[in-house]
């Protein structure tokens, strides 16, 4: 009985396997991208609305990121439940 021949360490399954771990790197390296973005713009955007109605406490600088960061998890939560059907 002879011996197997070693596995090719470069198969075409290991070939698929990191070409699908990279996209989901960039993948999630966008969406973390997206988020810090998203929530600096925010917060950029709900200081000048509060200097601009002169409003004593800074409601806007608060709650424009917190919507910000209940739609992007809104978000996430749909795409990735798509995934998951195939659609």
């Amino acid at each position: 009985m002879q011996p197997s021949p070693p596995a090719d360490p470069d198969s075409k399954q290991d070939k698929d396997r990191k070409i699908n771990d990279r996209r989901e790197l960039i993948r999630y390296a966008g969406l973390s991208s997206e988020v810090l973005a998203s929530v600096g713009i925010a917060v950029y955007l709900g200081i000048k609305a509060d200097k601009w109605l002169k409003v004593s406490f800074p409601i806007f600088s608060m709650s424009l990121p917190l919507l910000v960061i209940i739609a992007l998890i809104v978000r996430l939560v749909k795409e990735s439940s798509r995934k998951k059907d195939g659609k």
